[in-house]
């Protein structure tokens, strides 16, 4: 199955015998049998038909702001599991819910761990800093997994905050000091590489969004990020294994392969940030889109899936443990 991806302002789609044509300087077609998803940036023309065939085959449409954001979807007519929902309403702000808080940020700093020890192999344990943050997080993984005592909210975000600033600290060793990267930054982003992280967690998030209404979970009411307005929180839970698996990983792999340069990046409009060019854009995508297809052991099932499979039955493991009143939600992991 085909993901369409439209990102240059002044493209236009029409829709004609089964097939979408994009016209821009170039026209290409993309049959309708083979498409799963389409990504659009703004400045892009859909014709009132592409919308309505776009609802009527329950194909997925999601909107990014130019900074990668998300901006929201096209949702067609879908059935709804009340129950899931119920389930879920019920279990907000109780210890219960707690548990599945605790497992999302587990899985966050578990995977996050995981992905720097790749270079600390790589460098035979001889960067002391990058040795120190894994170790700090083995700290915060093993309380989180180990304490019996009930954790609050506002201390799990805390060992999260925490684990976060050394492990971003810590990142900036996969990477060359001219892309001047020394930690997490966003809103907006400052640096080619917290741009290339802000708009990867843009596309994870719109992805995740899409597989929680698929498995019949309210995206806004979550467990870790809790009830806060205007914000996808149950999204926002269920990225956070995924982050490092997909968005950081894929980055690093891109910046590896030299196939950017600073001149790929721009100023953002306001002069405050730093914004994919469209180059760089096209780029992260197609790295997305391969790490998103790449077969993965899927512990769960005991078979291989793709990432995108693995996020839909994420999904649904945590719509079944709700119904059944069972924290046996496991987060997906990296070796």
């Amino acid at each position: 199955m085909t993901v369409l991806y439209l990102t240059e302002p002044g493209t236009k789609v029409h829709y004609k015998n089964q097939t979408f044509t994009i016209k821009k300087n170039q026209t290409y077609t993309c049959r309708l049998s083979e498409l799963e998803l389409v990504v659009i940036l703004p400045g892009v023309q859909l014709t009132d038909v592409v919308i309505s065939i776009l609802l009527d085959q329950g194909i997925e449409a999601i909107f990014l702001r130019q900074d990668g954001q998300f901006r929201g979807r096209l949702q067609g007519s879908f059935p709804p599991n009340p129950l899931i929902r119920l389930a879920q309403y019920r279990t907000i702000e109780t210890s219960f819910g707690l548990g599945f808080a605790k497992k999302f940020a587990y899985g966050k700093i578990r995977n996050q761990r995981a992905l720097l020890q790749i270079k600390n192999r790589a460098t035979k344990g001889k960067i002391t800093q990058l040795s120190e943050s894994i170790d700090t997080m083995n700290v915060y993984q093993l309380q989180l997994k180990n304490t019996i005592t009930l954790l609050d909210q506002n201390e799990l975000m805390g060992i999260e905050g925490i684990s976060a600033r050394s492990y971003y600290q810590a990142l900036t060793y996969f990477f060359p000091s001219h892309w001047q990267f020394t930690g997490r930054n966003r809103r907006p982003p400052k640096d080619p590489i917290n741009a290339l992280l802000s708009w990867g967690y843009g596309v994870l998030l719109a992805r995740i969004f899409a597989v929680c209404v698929k498995a019949g979970l309210d995206p806004y009411l979550g467990f870790l990020h809790s009830i806060q307005p205007y914000r996808p929180n149950l999204v926002l839970d269920l990225m956070e294994e995924f982050r490092p698996v997909l968005v950081d990983y894929a980055v690093i792999s891109l910046i590896q392969s030299q196939v950017l340069d600073i001149a790929d990046f721009q100023p953002s409009p306001d002069g405050e940030g730093i914004w994919l060019g469209i180059t760089a854009k096209k780029l992260l995508l197609r790295e997305l889109e391969e790490r998103l297809n790449q077969p993965l052991l899927y512990p769960a099932q005991n078979r291989k899936l793709k990432l995108n499979q693995i996020f839909l039955e994420q999904s649904r493991m945590l719509a079944r443990c709700l119904l059944e009143s069972s924290l046996d939600y496991e987060p997906f992991f990296i070796k």
